[in-house]
Order: C-alpha cells, then structure tokens, then sequence
C-alpha cells in the first residue's frame, strides 16, 4: 500500500465546555484523518491513561461509554463508506492504528479479521475511541448476557472463524428467548451503520448454536473485572 499524502485534518471534538471553558484536554487532537490513495485513514490518539479510565480520561462506566460512542456516531455516521481496500473507492475509510500499541486492532487479529479495513477496523476502532488504543486490556467473556455497551462482538462460524465483529451499543435484551443486543458496524454493505433504535436488538449474542451450523457469538470486554 503506497500511501500519497494529501491531506492532514485534526479533528477537535465539539463538546460542551467545561466549567473553566475549553475543551476538556483529554479531547484535544483526539482523532487524526489523513487522506490516501486508499482511502481516509483514521488515527485515535493514545493519552496513555492508566487502565480503569476511558481515553477522555472519564471512569469506566456505562453512561460514559455511551457518551463516547454517540461523539464516535458523529464523527462516523450511518451511511459513511468502510470497506475493503481492495474496494476503495471515493470516500472509503479504514483505520490507522498502531500495532505495536492498539487493543482493539489486537483483538480483532487474534479473529484472523483485519485491523486496517472492513468491519474488524471499524470495531478496533470504536474501541479504542473509546477504552484508549493502550489502556484497558481486553478479556474474554465467559457469560455473553453479561455484554455492556462498547463491548467487541464476534460471529463466529462452525468451522472457529469469525465471519463479521461489531461493537455492542447496550446491554443484552431478549427477543425469542434469545439474549439480543444493538450494535455499530462498518462494512455492511460496504457502510457504516448503527443499529441503536429503541425498538430494534438485531444481533443474537448466544454462545451455543441452536441448530447445527448456526453461527454463535464470542464477546471482549475491555470494562474492569
């Protein structure tokens, strides 16, 4: 891949300002775009937090992890473009992380699924806008209704493969007696998309198939034990 440089954009976050004005400093340059021949690559800035804080430097919480994904909704709608490389086209987007130190590009290689591009990039991603790309190392879950906003979920076919990972938007409801749960995901269909409304858990997340060849779910967390 022959990157060509063309443009460098830092993205300050618009967030409401703290009591002494500003941006809180945590959010300053916390994402870098640089445009390529391949498409935009996207950078998370590594504050280098101590694990047991988020990348803004807020407490592990789910109201929090929330709140940083809803920034991450903007700044990656539904509808924006996240494919393959070997499918760039105008306005496709993949992630630029650094392997030596991103969790989440990690987490999705021990998947055999790419840090770079398509749906494993756009997870590690999201996770490391939102844990941090060195803090908050990730674990597997052994119960996956335990599953929490911000968590890394992925299908995994019969054969051990994972076939697709997303990033879960809530906790586990049930539909068809089945623990269900919202999500964010890049390339489907080539898009992003986030499935977060109120009504709609479409990502099954049980752990056994129900019938032979079922795909079943396989869930990281990057939350404290």
């Amino acid at each position: 891949m022959k990157p060509i440089l063309l443009l460098t954009l830092v993205l300050c976050l618009t967030l409401p300002a703290p009591a002494g004005g500003g941006v809180p400093e945590a959010e300053e340059r916390a994402v870098t775009s640089t445009s390529m021949e391949t498409g935009t690559a996207w950078s998370i800035a590594d504050p280098q937090n101590p694990t047991g804080a988020l990348r803004n430097g807020e407490p592990i919480t789910e109201e929090n992890v929330l709140a940083l994904l809803a920034e991450a909704k903007e700044l990656w709608p539904g509808g924006m473009t996240w494919n393959y490389l070997e499918k760039a086209e105008s306005g496709n987007n993949i992630y630029a992380s650094d392997p030596d130190m991103s969790i989440g590009a990690a987490c999705v290689t021990e998947w055999q699924l790419s840090g770079a591009e398509a749906c494993g990039a756009f997870a590690a991603m999201l996770s490391d806008y939102v844990f941090g790309p060195s803090a908050n190392p990730a674990r597997r879950l052994e119960d996956n209704t335990r599953v929490r906003p911000g968590d890394i979920v992925f299908r995994v076919k019969p054969d051990g493969s994972a076939a697709h990972a997303n990033i879960a938007l809530s906790t586990a409801h049930y539909v068809g007696g089945l623990p269900c749960i919202q999500t964010a995901d890049g390339n489907v269909g080539g898009k992003v998309r986030w499935f977060d409304t109120a009504s709609s858990y479409p990502t099954r997340v049980n752990a056994r198939p129900r019938y032979p060849g079922e795909s079943v779910r396989v869930i990281y967390t990057r939350y404290p034990e």
